[in-house]
């Protein structure tokens, strides 16, 4: 923890509050960052000074790191100004990261392991080969479709150091041109970009928080909204200037209305919505820790199977139906995970004191 933080803490300041000021300073090193980026593309003059050194070193690990999904954190008061933020409406679904390039699209879970390969008409696969495309997206299997939610670069134009304003600004203009939720030879799943409201414009934001459901026969399902300030760069990893809450949350925090029919979970307390963040970020901890004892467990399991083939088909008999049970209990374990994996990303708020980005 840098001392700047650790002097925040030692203040009282609450949880909120050094949100508060670790947003300003991150946007403060972002538009700094941006602005050596504009003095690098242009003639150096011997006589000027040099870049500073922790501006040279940021360079340095920007160009050594691998793509990293962007996640958020808790919305844990409301913003001093929301007008410099943007509203998204997040889908249930698989967080993941896609990327096509050299005439290929792979996608990548948030722990960076590819899960599948596909054919799309995205720029670096298909026809358009010699550039890349790296997409943020919800995976909704149900519908085999990619909801898009921003983008650290689309064909030739890089978008990673670019303002969030500008980036869906892109991407809109980059969807209207060309169809990419149409399936066919080249396009195997559907990609559509999902909406963004900017609060400036309040009767949009008032029209889609009192729309129910969001899209048509709810399919997909609702599971939250992303808040994004408009200046911000994608930052690779927990970033406090992209922010999360669900539904019926908004009201608590933010003083806005939401349709009736989001309707909270019998422990949420409205006075307490930040006690429930808490518990709630606790309680994926534990879904986590319990889903790894067993993945540990299964992986022996299989290890002594393999090792002892005629053992384990008799202790198999013996046990199958305590198996089947277990399994039963992993499989409803592991589903309910999933449904919350986008809100264990964007909702599992270790907030870390560094403002680093990539």
């Amino acid at each position: 923890m840098s001392s700047n933080y650790q002097d925040l803490y030692k203040k009282g300041l609450d949880r909120g509050e050094q949100q508060k000021l670790r947003q300003q300073d991150l946007l403060k090193q972002q538009k700094l960052r941006r602005q050596q980026v504009q003095d690098d593309a242009r003639p150096i003059n011997k006589t000027e000074e040099s870049p500073p050194k922790q501006y040279r070193k940021q360079r340095a690990k920007d160009k050594g790191t691998r793509f990293r999904l962007q996640l958020s954190e808790w919305m844990r008061n409301k913003p001093d100004n929301l007008v410099e933020w943007l509203l998204v409406p997040c889908p249930v679904g698989q967080r993941c990261m896609v990327i096509a390039t050299n005439g290929k699209t792979k996608v990548y879970n948030k722990a960076g392991r590819q899960f599948m390969t596909l054919r799309t008409l995205l720029p670096g696969d298909n026809h358009v080969q010699k550039c890349q495309t790296v997409l943020d997206c919800v995976y909704d299997e149900e519908t085999q479709t990619f909801y898009v939610l921003d983008a650290l670069s689309f064909g030739q134009q890089s978008l990673q150091n670019c303002e969030a304003s500008f980036r869906f600004y892109w991407l809109r203009a980059r969807f209207e041109e060309d169809d990419f939720a149409e399936k066919g030879a080249h396009n195997d799943k559907s990609f559509v970009l999902l909406n963004h409201y900017d609060f400036e414009d309040a009767s949009a934001i008032e029209e889609i928080l009192q729309k129910y459901p969001i899209w048509t026969e709810n399919q997909p399902k609702l599971d939250g909204f992303l808040f994004y300030h408009k200046e911000a760069s994608y930052v690779c990893g927990t970033t406090p200037l992209v922010c999360w809450l669900f539904s019926y949350m908004l009201p608590d925090v933010l003083d806005l209305p939401v349709n009736s029919n989001y309707v909270a979970p019998e422990d949420y307390q409205p006075r307490l919505v930040l006690q429930y963040m808490e518990e709630f970020d606790q309680k994926l901890k534990q879904q986590r820790k319990q889903q790894a004892k067993e993945s540990v467990k299964k992986s022996r399991e299989k290890k002594e199977q393999d090792e002892n083939p005629e053992t384990s088909m008799e202790t198999n008999k013996e046990g199958e139906d305590g198996d089947s049970d277990e399994y039963a209990g992993l499989k409803s374990l592991l589903d309910h995970q999933r449904r919350l994996e986008l809100g264990e990303l964007d909702m599992d708020c270790e907030e870390t004191p560094s403002a680093d980005g990539c």
